[in-house]
């Protein structure tokens, strides 16, 4: 089993209706970022760059249902874009901080 990118909370979480977002830092500030938004499905949805979810585009979402399995997918969806997104991006080194430069 490969390592995950993202620690994301157990599906009760969820399950009670909270909402999650994480990111990795891209040493262009071309962050990956992600959310799970739960209502009658669990939606999971991806951006790039430094901005906030309402100021930037869409890059990718699909929606799941909200079950462990849906759970499940959702999680390995968002692991999936990730490995997408990092195939030509760089990961900022976390020594670095956020606006440092390599």
């Amino acid at each position: 089993m490969s390592e995950k990118a993202f620690k994301i909370p157990e599906f009760e979480y969820f399950d009670m209706g909270g909402k999650y977002s994480g990111c990795k830092r891209g040493t262009k500030q071309d962050d990956f970022n992600f959310r799970f938004t739960p209502n009658e499905k669990l939606l999971a949805q991806t951006w790039y760059g430094i901005n906030c979810f309402d100021k930037s585009e869409l890059a990718s979402e699909a929606e799941f249902d909200i079950t462990r399995d849906g759970y499940h997918a959702a999680c390995d969806w968002v692991e999936e874009q990730f490995r997408i997104w990092n195939k030509e991006h760089e990961l900022l080194p976390p020594e670095l901080g956020y606006w440092s430069k390599k």
